[in-house]
């Protein structure tokens, strides 16, 4: 190839317009925002299940990774076109009309809170009360999982939040009809009304 053939193909690479985000961008970005809403919503296979493989929290990282690249991506693509270009494109429109859609579904449809679902809280506690189940474990109600739900000698039930703070650091709630609870090892709770607490409790070696 002669160089005026090289000079010839430079020149018309640099006439070509910039690329807009595409629909393989809009695909990664709308991908990325489901998993996340259905992760905050709970729609996700619980990790008790067979599906216990699809944890959350490493599904949940790799979707804020994806998309983080994807804003990268729009930010550079849509400088150059808006920018260098001058010119707009619809492509640049629907990838954050996905996201400010989901952020606005989240914050006008809260998930449901421990409040919405302390009837069934309640049920399991009164049922573990009046029977001779010390605790169980890997207990799911609602959206929340439960490594274990215990009751003590003293009538208070206990329900350990899975995926705590960390190996040493258990938070929860406590049904506490006779008062607050005792707790165990480095304990603390907040009362939440009625013979409802949440605390936190440390282990201390």
């Amino acid at each position: 190839m002669s160089s005026r053939d090289r000079l010839t193909r430079a020149l018309i690479g640099q006439n070509q317009p910039n690329k807009p985000p595409g629909p393989v961008h809009l695909g990664f970005t709308a991908v990325a925002v489901v998993v996340s809403v259905c992760l905050y919503y709970d729609w996700w296979p619980s990790r008790y299940g067979s599906l216990g493989w699809a944890d959350p929290l490493l599904v949940g990282a790799a979707a804020v990774l994806v998309l983080l690249i994807c804003g990268v991506v729009w930010a550079i693509r849509t400088l150059h076109v808006v920018g260098e270009d001058r010119r707009w494109s619809w492509w640049i429109a629907p990838a954050p009309v996905v996201v400010l859609t989901a952020v606005a579904a989240v914050v006008l449809l809260p998930r449901p809170s421990f409040v919405d679902t302390r009837p069934q809280f309640e049920h399991l506690a009164r049922e573990l009360l009046a029977g001779s189940e010390q605790s169980r474990h890997h207990v799911e109600i609602g959206r929340f999982d439960l490594s274990s739900v215990s009751r003590d000698r003293d009538g208070a039930v206990y329900f350990v939040e899975d995926g705590g703070l960390g190996l040493t650091v258990f938070t929860g709630w406590a049904y506490s009809p006779h008062g607050a609870p005792a707790g165990f090892d480095d304990f603390t709770a907040t009362h939440l009304g009625g013979p409802w607490y949440e605390f936190t409790a440390i282990w201390r070696s």
